[in-house]
């Protein structure tokens, strides 16, 4: 899948290639129409990500060895290695992100379905979604099924974001 789309600085129309414009941005294909529409409006961006599919482990060390057999029931867990008072383990990545970050702290009336919103630290507002890699029942989804939710939740977004009024200062 290509992961990027390229949006000018001032007019905020996407791009497919970096030759056809020199005033740009890199942002994630999926969500690049939500976040040209938000820019565009004045509700301008830091970060943005639309959520992608990967299969990958995060690497937990000296874990107090009381915790062991908690852990090694976890179907998503490999145990690395097990020492007398610790132990090391991988543990699969169970969810990606879909996220914009504004620039500001904006309140809004309403969000887009499925998201929440946060003040950060820095006096922004962050949108985002949670995309689970699993099921109710614990089994892995498939890789269209969460590529197909991405899409979903980038065109409603979208849909969000060209119902806002434009900002005026």
């Amino acid at each position: 899948m290509d992961h990027n789309s390229l949006i000018d600085r001032n007019t905020f129309k996407v791009y497919k290639h970096a030759e056809d414009c020199p005033e740009m941005f890199i942002c994630d294909k999926m969500i690049a129409p939500a976040i040209a529409v938000l820019n565009k409006k004045g509700y301008k961006t830091f970060a943005s990500c639309s959520g992608h599919y990967e299969i990958t482990f995060y690497e937990y060390y000296d874990v107090d060895i009381n915790l062991l057999d908690e852990i090694k029931n976890n179907n998503n867990v490999i145990i690395k290695e097990v020492r007398e008072d610790s132990f090391d383990y991988w543990k699969e990545k169970e969810f990606t992100v879909m996220y914009v970050l504004l620039d500001n702290n904006y309140i809004f009336v309403d969000i887009p379905e499925g998201f929440e919103v946060t003040k950060m630290d820095d006096n922004r507002t962050q949108l985002e979604y949670i995309i689970n890699y699993y099921d109710k029942n614990g089994k892995r989804r498939k890789r269209i099924d969460i590529e197909n939710e991405i899409e979903k939740y980038s065109n409603i977004l979208k849909e969000w974001a060209n119902k806002l009024p434009e900002r005026k200062d």
